[in-house]
């Protein structure tokens, strides 16, 4: 790749968005290129471990409150005090859905519409939630979890804002990875461990953590 090309690919970036690929690797541009595509590719090996996190977690939450309070649509449940936070997430997700489907939507739409940060959410001080939602019915979203519920909530923030980085197209490359790794893994373990041992033992994650400094020094081709 010629030093023109390499240049018009990083205008297409933008400046600004290269800029700190550039400076961790100390100014030269297509070491800096060739980390903006790994970390691309870092980002869709754990987008399939953050799915089936979230989705696990959010199915677990949903079969414990609708138990609790009797019905699919437990969110509108009098019995329910939500957050204002809260409760703007809950209508932002209707209203989508029904600009989306029109006035046929399901509690089943509602589950996959609510975002991670509205379920993370649930697990916060909130409305006095640990009494309205962790001691009752979350916790036992968890069975492999015997801690607190605050330090179970900073774990899942860190991996919502992790997910959020990764799905506004935000770098990762900088971060201690492996860890972000570990971390998911433990806690979607705590949700469903079968799930957690097919990652461990299939995931691509490990395989394109190795390849960073070798992408890096140009031994291993890049990977879009």
């Amino acid at each position: 790749m010629t030093e023109e090309e390499v240049k018009r690919i990083a205008d297409a970036i933008s400046a600004e968005r290269f800029q700190p690929y550039l400076d961790e690797c100390g100014g030269d541009p297509l070491v800096a290129l060739r980390l903006y595509c790994w970390d691309g590719e870092a980002s869709r090996a754990f987008l399939s471990t953050l799915r089936d996190f979230e989705v696990s977690m959010r199915n677990a939450f949903h079969s414990r409150l609708a138990g609790r309070y009797g019905r699919s649509d437990w969110w509108d449940s009098p019995r329910v005090r939500l957050t204002t936070k809260g409760l703007q997430q809950v209508r932002s997700a209707r209203l989508a859905l029904q600009q989306e489907l029109g006035t046929g939507v399901t509690p089943d739409d509602m589950v996959a519409k609510l975002t991670l940060g509205f379920w993370v959410g649930l697990t916060g001080r909130g409305q006095n939630y640990e009494m309205q939602f962790w001691n009752p019915a979350l916790r036992h979203a968890f069975p492999g979890y015997r801690g607190r519920r605050g330090a179970l909530q900073q774990q899942l923030d860190h991996v919502r804002r992790f997910r959020n980085r990764i799905g506004h197209h935000e770098r990762i490359c900088h971060r201690h990875l492996e860890k972000d790794y570990e971390t998911l893994l433990r806690l979607l373990e705590y949700v469903s461990p079968e799930k957690a041992a097919l990652h461990r033992r299939f995931s691509q994650i490990p395989e394109v953590l190795a390849r960073k400094p070798l992408v890096l020094a140009g031994s291993e081709p890049i990977r879009l």
